[in-house]
């Protein structure tokens, strides 16, 4: 088991450069365990086309979905190479300015390859970068910026919305938001304004000339895919989409098919079971709580201590999450060492036992005032549903750790011990991948490079020919 701690999230880093008349590096020469990622979707796409939701015949694709708790203080995107513009993927759009029928004398013309661009809109973060890289590109704050009502009243119409950047840039006194509720769309003008900042501001490219393979969370309202495509094809003009789940995304980044993703991030948690490509109905389970609620429990915990802080200070309450909190190997077993942090104001702030006393939150959530399951026994009642359906044994031996919250320090061993106790039937093994707060976007990634995928993006034509079942036919 690969175990990682977290450091919060940091810029992402920029591509090297690459050699002269190289188009688009190998999926292959990428990734450890992408590769056979890469080779396995292949398989899957090419044996049985679409990847998703297994359902019965006749059966509707069933969505999926996300809470969110509300983001910290902002951050700008991260630095990066853009990359290079381009628009509809495929075998032959992939190539620009190349003529059907030059003669074969003619002087050659010069031509690239196109790339997609891979978004994953988290609670925290909008993740993004191209197709084919090894990570995001950019890293932006899903918080938005809307101009308080003293700034209306005062005339201050400089932008009906701020992103990014713009939310430091900006003097003047901005109301914040986060479009995601419960890991729900509640606020699609929002939406719109992150993915507009991403491709104008943040890539410094044209949506109108790159397909979109955006990530769909589990257990969703019916009618946000639909909703997602009309915004990408309609408000911002993308030539294609593919909407994919994004327990199957994170799989493809474990380079595997099949097991239980455990993905928790910034505002929701879940359990989902995936078999050869497809995420298994009515088997995953979700917990309400994340990331985001751990920020404020431990909010709360440093208040009970003596400190004064409020909801302004929940972006510094985040960091000292990731830079000081940790799992404790067993309850009641936490080390009795304080650590120092260090304010931006200079002061020292002494953090004891709330630096465990946060994370038994994921494990007993109860003790923060929550009826729900901790998160093994969230795993431990999906592995029981899997093995009523007769894959318990195959979902057991391949339980994915995803998402930030995952990657608190101390977190998988602890959680595969208590997932131990409650698994009584063996054959458990819990993997937690160095790199997993970006496993979504990464199996995306790895996904859209495939030659076998092409064929399941969904073009603007054929969306306005056949609305939204032209997503569920091919997504």
């Amino acid at each position: 088991m690969a175990v990682g701690r977290g450091g919060g999230i940091r810029p992402a880093q920029a591509r090297p450069p690459r050699a002269a008349g190289m188009d688009r590096p190998s999926v292959t020469s990428q990734w450890g365990g992408g590769c056979q990622a890469a080779l396995e979707a292949q398989r899957l796409i090419s044996a049985h086309g679409a990847l998703g939701c297994a359902c019965e015949k006749g059966e509707p694709r069933r969505q999926m979905a996300v809470r969110s708790s509300p983001s910290p203080a902002p951050l700008g995107a991260a630095r990066g190479d853009p990359g290079e513009a381009g628009a509809l993927p495929g075998p032959d759009a992939g190539l620009r300015g190349a003529r059907a029928a030059a003669p074969l004398k003619a002087k050659a013309r010069k031509v690239r390859r196109i790339k997609a661009l891979v978004i994953d809109l988290g609670s925290q973060y909008c993740k993004c970068g191209y197709a084919g890289e090894p990570r995001p590109t950019y890293f932006v704050s899903s918080t938005v910026g809307r101009p308080c009502a003293a700034a209306a009243q005062a005339g201050d119409t400089r932008k009906e919305t701020y992103v990014g950047h713009e939310l430091l840039r900006t003097g003047a006194p901005l109301k914040l938001t986060n479009p995601l509720q419960h890991g729900v769309v509640v606020d699609w003008d929002c939406v719109q304004s992150i993915w507009e900042y991403v491709f104008r501001t943040a890539m410094k490219i044209r949506p109108e000339e790159h397909a979109v393979l955006l990530s769909d969370p589990p257990l969703g309202p019916a009618g946000q895919r639909e909703k997602y495509a009309e915004l990408l094809f309609e408000a911002l003009g993308v030539p294609a989409l593919h909407v994919a789940p994004q327990p199957l995304l994170s799989i493809y980044s474990y380079g595997r098919t099949s097991g239980l993703v455990l993905e928790s991030g910034h505002g929701v948690s879940h359990a989902v079971p995936i078999s050869e490509g497809n995420v298994l109905p009515g088997l995953p389970g979700r917990a309400d709580y994340a990331g985001g609620d751990l920020t404020r429990y431990l909010l709360r915990l440093l208040n009970e201590s003596g400190h004064a802080f409020t909801d302004d200070h929940l972006h510094i309450v985040e960091h000292i999450k990731k830079q000081c909190c940790s799992a404790a190997p067993a309850p009641g077993r936490e080390l009795g060492l304080r650590v120092d942090y260090e304010l931006p104001d200079g002061r020292r702030l002494a953090v004891g036992p709330e630096r465990f006393q946060c994370a038994e939150m994921l494990f007993r959530p109860s003790v923060a005032g929550s009826s729900q399951p901790g998160l093994p026994a969230l795993a431990a009642a999906c592995l029981q549903r899997c093995r009523d359906a007769g894959l318990g044994a195959e979902m057991a031996a391949n339980v994915l750790l995803c998402g930030g919250c995952t990657m608190l320090g101390g977190f998988p061993a602890r959680f595969q011990s208590e997932l131990g106790l409650l698994w009584p039937g063996g054959g458990l093994a819990v993997a937690a991948a160095p790199e997993r707060k970006t496993s979504v976007w990464t199996g995306g990634s790895i996904l859209a490079s495939l030659q076998a995928f092409q064929q399941l993006w969904v073009s603007r034509e054929e969306f306005a020919e056949r609305g939204g079942a032209a997503i569920h036919s091919k997504c």
